[in-house]
């Protein structure tokens, strides 16, 4: 055995143990309101059964549950991870892709882009997408929001309207604080003021959500320098007054460094909540797989009146509702459950269509791109810098015990976002000169394109990515945020036999189409952005920090000035930035895409909601985690409204 070798196994094993020793130790007590489903505990009437436990249904069960009069069932289908380390560690977040802990979704074969399957990642666990996601926070542009209330005829929903929710579930921790400090870090990290800078006025300190800065790799200071350099302004706060801008990114993370999921912000113990952790008001069921909504009809009007689920054991159960139905099961399973519910169109012949809504499921948008590598010298500050084997005992140490280093990092660290007619003046006069120009911005000062940086090394999807501490690489990738291309999702039905009833039962699961570059348009802009993304990887070249020359896929593979080339590359690896929104569309009735109403009331339908981000009529130009909550929070603000119910002040 080679002595490399035998450093690798050693490090590896120490390590290890040390993980599973932090592990060990970080186990909190067993919390009383969550578990599997007890029949005999369990049964009966609530006054609202949330079907889904992920980023919405977490913030909805806890918001729902401050009044200690009212009842709520949560109905998740994975299991509570948030102690785990791979949850609560933010380097680890891509272990968890593909896992158990993932709903391992796979699209149907994309016509547009070479027939692949697209990977398209979802947690399958207490808290969704927030405890597996890059934990980054952007909220997306003013008029983003002004257009959903606006042009898609939602009252309530403009920037100065949703504003308050934003920072309602908010606690942001000034990093300049002292460590003493109530709102400062619980770490030994040094503030950095020239990249630790926010605009106050824009942010809340009194809720459950905390927000941050934590660690910066010195190559993601060299993306901020180059695209100055480029031309792009520095943004010192990419959710204050301007969405426009290079910028680094603001995380969801704990003082100590830990990961916050909304399952942790908003069901676990937190200062700025009421007692969460054991509500007797609120009860969790884990690994409950929901069926359909119970609908029967009222007074001439189809009302919910209940969910039926699978347990763990694979038993089938019904629960009732005195007030509401709230569906939050997300964007690729919300509308496979109004569709097993007879809500949409017909999936099978035993399934009647009691309220035929051809909305659900259709306005699937999503943020896709491409990743252009670069090799580095190994003295540029990356993640590949930093990953021998041998390192990885101090790396867990000085985490561990300082709340720094590399397992504090999210990775994706620093973006930009840019409009087309800042890039590529020249295409957008072209495309209005040939009348194909598509304004897919919200406004003037929303962007088109997200540069995000990586310090690693990203191919053909944000999964395939294999750090090699012998090279050293980072990747810029260019995303497109306002994609003109549309999916759709609808759900696939098997029959199987129910052993213990000895009945033939249906089994519903999410079908995806996301349709990716069905619209030329697409196609054209993302050539433009890869070529603003190689400006940029110049000016890096030229930084003696950075020095990387393009690898993949070459500039001597797919030239600027080859057009069949470039076509050919996005076609072959354009991948998921996973934020898929829109399936049950918000808009009013007049709307035949429209699935709810401006109060989330799914049209035709009583006691029947829809809250998560499948809501979203158009796809924020920013990543969704935040909007989502916002939703969130301004749907349980709406409920309580309407039922009288007492508020929590912020």
């Amino acid at each position: 055995m080679d002595r490399d070798t035998t450093k690798i196994i050693t490090a590896v094993t120490i390590g290890l143990g040390l993980a599973t020793m932090a592990y060990r130790a970080s186990q909190p007590p067993k919390k009383p309101n969550r578990g599997t489903w007890r029949s005999k505990k369990d049964a009966g009437d609530y006054d609202y059964v949330i079907i889904g436990g992920g980023t919405a249904g977490c913030v909805l069960a806890s918001r729902l549950s401050e009044d200690p009069s009212v009842s709520v069932l949560l109905l998740e289908a994975g299991d509570d991870h948030d102690d785990s380390f791979s949850v609560k560690t933010p380097m680890m977040a891509a272990s968890m892709f593909e896992s158990a802990w993932d709903w391992k979704l796979r699209s149907e074969p994309q016509v547009h882009a070479n027939n692949r399957s697209l990977k398209q990642v979802r947690g399958k666990m207490l808290g969704g997408c927030s405890s597996l996601n890059g934990m980054l926070y952007t909220r997306g542009p003013r008029s983003d929001f002004d257009r959903w209330a606006d042009e898609f005829g939602n009252p309530g929903w403009s920037y100065e309207e949703v504003l308050p929710y934003f920072k309602k579930s908010e606690s942001f921790h000034d990093p300049s604080l002292p460590i003493d400090h109530p709102q400062g870090p619980k770490t030994s990290r040094v503030h950095d003021p020239e990249y630790d800078t926010f605009e106050s006025e824009y942010h809340g300190t009194k809720g459950p959500w905390n927000i941050s800065y934590q660690h910066l790799f010195g190559a993601c200071k060299g993306f901020i320098r180059a695209n100055e350099a480029e031309g792009v302004p520095r943004n010192l706060d990419i959710n204050g007054k301007s969405s426009m801008g290079v910028f680094r990114h603001q995380l969801f993370n704990q003082p100590n460094a830990v990961r916050h999921s909304l399952s942790s912000a908003y069901l676990g113990k937190n200062k700025n909540l009421p007692k969460t952790e054991d509500r007797p008001n609120l009860r969790i069921v884990l690994k409950s797989k929901v069926d359909k909504v119970l609908i029967g009809q009222s007074k001439s009007v189809q009302t919910a009146y209940g969910v039926q689920f699978k347990d763990e054991n694979n038993v089938r159960h019904e629960v009732y509702i005195k007030r509401e139905v709230i569906l939050s099961a997300g964007v690729f399973h919300s509308p496979p459950i109004l569709l097993a519910s007879g809500i949409g169109h017909s999936i099978h012949e035993t399934i009647p269509v009691i309220n035929p809504l051809p909305g659900v499921g259709r306005n699937l948008t999503d943020h896709m791109g491409v990743g252009i590598v670069y090799k580095c010298p190994l003295t540029c500050d990356t993640v590949q810098q930093a990953v021998a084997p041998w390192k990885l005992p101090g790396h867990l140490y000085n985490y561990f015990r300082y709340g720094t280093g590399i397992m504090s990092s999210v990775v994706m660290e620093a973006a930009s976002y840019v409009r087309l007619e800042d890039i590529a003046p020249e295409f957008v006069a072209r495309e209005k000169a040939n009348g194909t120009w598509k304004e897919m911005a919200s406004g003037p000062e929303a962007p088109h394109i997200e540069l995000i940086f990586a310090p690693s090394s990203y191919k053909t999807e944000v999964l395939d990515h294999t750090p090699n501490y012998r090279d050293n690489n980072y990747t810029i990738i260019p995303v497109l945020l306002n994609p003109a291309s549309r999916g759709s999702v609808t759900a696939t039905v098997t029959l199987k036999k129910d052993t213990r009833a000895n009945i033939d039962c249906l089994y519903i699961e999410p079908s995806l189409d996301p349709n990716v570059l069905s619209d030329e348009f697409d196609i054209r802009v993302m050539k433009e952005a890869i070529k603003f993304a190689r400006r940029v990887g110049k000016r890096m070249q030229q930084d003696p920090e950075m020095a990387g020359i393009e690898v993949f896929p070459s500039e001597v593979t797919v030239p600027d000035d080859d057009e069949e080339a470039l076509e050919k590359f996005i076609r072959e690896h354009f991948a998921s930035f996973f934020h898929p929104t829109g399936t049950c569309a918000m808009g009013p009735a007049t709307n035949p895409m429209a699935v709810v109403d401006e109060r989330l009331r799914v049209h035709g339908m009583d006691r029947l909601r829809v809250i998560d981000g499948s809501v979203m009529p158009k796809v924020v130009a920013g990543h969704t985690c935040a909007a989502t909550v916002m939703i969130a929070e301004k749907g349980a603000d709406m409920i309580r409204e309407e039922y009288g119910d007492y508020i929590h002040e912020e």
